[in-house]
């Protein structure tokens, strides 16, 4: 009995070693308390609520316009295209695909701030090294429109990297031809963000907008003392009038998202109230969609067409 017990005494710790988690997780602590998120709150809390709204709209119209694409094949290997369809809602749902477009969907945002800046400052070089050679054409334009074209495809490009579908597209592009590589690729786009719409952005808006919602209060103390600090800083010995002047535009932007907080927050419950069956009928009308465009497949491939 006391071998036993001997027994047990050493074998616990590394039974409790082998029970515990080895990988710490990620300390994220709650953002309520900073100024930084407490300014932006509220325009950031107003888009996560409209957020919801737009990927279950974007899902349905992309979904009715899954026919239309397969409208526009003309003879293909109707096998290639169901493969296509699959991989593409298997992308939509993968977490490489999130990664990517979380990655793109952050270019496009800087990209739609600063795009204006970059396209005049790239366009005014190439004008001014065209003047240096003595051409007199107007290059700046052009030079701007590629560097915005560039963008939008290197972008698109890069999400199509992480969807399987764009692989067998590829393989048969020969075979499918312009006309039919194109819309096919169109297809296997709109198939894979439908399917992304759903299973994804909705649930992850879900969740920030429930973590934002529970900022409120947190916010909306940090506004007051945010503006508390700027007062006394103005009043502090030597501060310029530009310095003062900045520091009563960061009271405005306070004041201003304090003014808006408890509306939006009110916005935001009443879409959480609810938001599970806004996703789940969502996440049927995509389904449904899926299953009607297959049949179509099926039926172009039976018929010949």
């Amino acid at each position: 009995m006391v071998l036993k017990l001997l027994v047990v005494a050493a074998t616990l710790p590394l039974l409790v070693a082998c029970s515990h988690n080895p990988y710490k997780e990620p300390q994220l602590q709650p953002s309520g308390g900073q100024p930084a998120y407490a300014v932006r709150y509220s325009d950031k809390l107003a888009a996560a609520t409209k957020s919801i709204a737009d990927a279950q709209s974007g899902a349905q119209t992309l979904e009715q316009g899954f026919g239309a694409h397969v409208e526009e094949l003309k003879k293909p290997a109707w096998e290639k295209v169901l493969v296509v369809v699959d991989d593409s809602d298997q992308a939509g749902r993968s977490a490489d695909y999130a990664d990517a477009h979380a990655e793109v969907d952050a270019v496009r945002d800087f990209w739609a701030d600063e795009k204006d800046t970059f396209t005049q400052k790239v366009g005014g070089n190439a004008q001014y090294v065209a003047k240096q050679a003595g051409c007199t054409a107007d290059v700046g334009g052009a030079a701007g429109f590629a560097l915005n074209d560039t963008m939008t495809k290197e972008l698109e490009k890069r999400l199509r990297s992480k969807n399987d579908a764009f692989t067998v597209i590829d393989r048969q592009r020969t075979a499918l031809g312009p006309q039919n590589a194109a819309a096919l690729e169109k297809l296997a786009d709109d198939v894979a963000q439908a399917s992304y719409d759903v299973h994804v952005v909705m649930i992850l808006a879900r969740q920030k907008l429930e973590r934002m919602v529970a900022d409120k209060d947190a916010v909306k103390a940090t506004l007051d003392r945010f503006v508390q600090e700027e007062r006394a800083y103005q009043s502090e010995t030597g501060r310029t009038d530009a310095e003062k002047k900045a520091s009563e535009d960061r009271v405005t932007a306070a004041v201003t998202s304090k003014s808006h907080v408890d509306d939006g927050a009110a916005q935001a419950q009443a879409v959480m109230k609810d938001i599970d069956n806004t996703i789940d009928s969502a996440t049927k009308a995509y389904d449904a969609a899926l299953t009607t465009l297959k049949s179509k497949i099926d039926e172009k491939k039976k018929s010949g067409a």
